[in-house]
């Protein structure tokens, strides 16, 4: 006998009808099953994470229509003046007037965000939504994500990004169409959204020599020079990735970190971005060991015709290829995941950021804070002592102590 449901794998809650093809997706929210069917899968997925009956389409303007349940609400108290938009289309606006103005990954990292958390407040007028209509969509948000995901074993930890876009949407609305709108996202919503506690414990960092081990067990000669020189950078492991030849002097010994690779959602490259994060170019001292990669890697100089600058459309020169072709992230990430592994370092230490941190606090330990700052480019020096460095005395704090120690003690015999 044929079922008439098959489960569909990997996705929690939705089976497919076997008859007519199409996705069952159901819900359970405080003892009661919501049920609904769509043609596609993803159409499916959508409404099992965002579907709340507080937000359902035909009750999300008595939210704030409805003036018996809030009697405050009502046509005087509207925030703002401007009544003509729903958050839709604002939301909309702002995708096509302002998203193209930023860094393209910048915008699809945006419209991500919004894609989900967006929907329940998408057909209310931008004029109604109060501080308790956002009180309400965190409320849901939160119980939806923990419908699905375990508390302890969930990667999120609030919703202050989705809350941060939200904030950016309304704010560029007030400045272009309604000055008298007020922003209605407040502190108590980064609150309200928060999964679970951050841990203020600090993560260790690789010590010398548990970074020389790891480097020992990389075994291809190709990605141990491009771990070295990824250490050296202490950067981001899209900065040497992104890395032209353009950008290496070779008589004066130095590189200008520019160019950085930018990964789309497959994590594979997708285009070169021309300014670091912080939107600041930086210097860095090329050493012996850093010079004598970069005469390895000559003899495999390569342009790739297949990627271009997005202003010149020039042909990319990537020091770091494999076959002309820029490298991808999780080829990087395997390979530094299989070396930690081999080094007994993992899971302790996991992932490409270990190598910007493990140069910083090397460096803070024999140089100083100053110094650590300056190896990794940071415009504070606040996340360099609180993020990438341990806070153990340097080599001039522990210098100047055992001086201090040594004058009270000829002090002492003195007198």
């Amino acid at each position: 006998m044929t079922k008439r449901y098959i489960p569909v794998k990997n996705h929690k809650g939705i089976r497919k009808e076997a008859n007519n093809g199409k996705f069952q997706v159901r819900k359970k929210i405080k003892g009661k099953t919501y049920t609904e069917t769509f043609h596609r899968v993803s159409d499916a997925m959508k409404w099992r994470d965002s579907f709340h009956p507080d937000f359902s389409k035909s009750i999300s303007n008595q939210i704030v229509e409805d003036k018996s349940s809030r009697p405050f609400l009502h046509e005087e108290t509207l925030n703002g003046k401007d009544v003509r938009f729903t958050f839709k289309e604002v939301w909309e606006m702002y995708c096509v007037q302002y998203l193209p103005s930023i860094q393209p990954r910048s915008a699809v990292e945006v419209v991500k965000r919004g894609r989900v958390f967006f929907l329940p407040i998408l057909d209310i007028k931008v004029s109604k939504i109060t501080s308790e209509v956002i009180d309400k969509l965190v409320v849901v948000s939160v119980e939806n994500h923990l419908k699905s995901h375990n508390r302890k074993k969930s990667i999120r930890m609030s919703f202050d990004l989705e809350l941060k876009t939200l904030k950016a949407v309304l704010n560029w609305y007030r400045e272009n169409y309604d000055a008298m709108f007020i922003v209605p996202v407040v502190k108590r919503h980064y609150i309200a959204g928060r999964i679970k506690q951050k841990s203020l414990k600090k993560k260790r960092k690789m010590s010398i020599a548990q970074t020389m081990s790891f480097f020992d067990c990389i075994d291809e000669l190709f990605w141990k020079d491009f771990a070295k020189f990824h250490f050296y950078m202490a950067g981001r492991v899209q900065e040497p990735a992104g890395m032209q030849w353009e950008n290496i002097d070779f008589k004066k010994s130095l590189l200008v970190v520019s160019d950085v690779a930018i990964w789309g959602e497959s994590k594979k490259f997708t285009y070169l971005k021309e300014v670091p994060k912080n939107g600041h170019e930086r210097i860095v001292h090329l050493n012996e060991e850093m010079l004598d990669i970069l005469e390895r890697r000559k003899s495999f100089s390569k342009e790739c015709p297949s990627h271009c600058r997005m202003g010149t459309k020039e042909a990319l020169d990537f020091v770091f290829h494999i076959d002309g072709e820029p490298l991808g992230y999780r080829q990087i990430q395997h390979r530094y995941n299989k070396a930690l592994r081999k080094a007994d370092l993992y899971p302790e230490f996991k992932s490409t950021h270990i190598l910007r941190k493990a140069m910083a606090n090397i460096v803070r330990q024999s140089m100083g804070l100053d110094a650590a700052q300056a190896v990794g480019g940071w415009r504070t020096r606040d996340i360099v002592d609180k993020v990438y460095t341990d806070n153990m005395p340097a080599e001039l704090n522990r210098s100047a102590v055992n001086n201090v120690q040594k004058i009270l003690m000829e002090y002492e015999k003195e007198n």
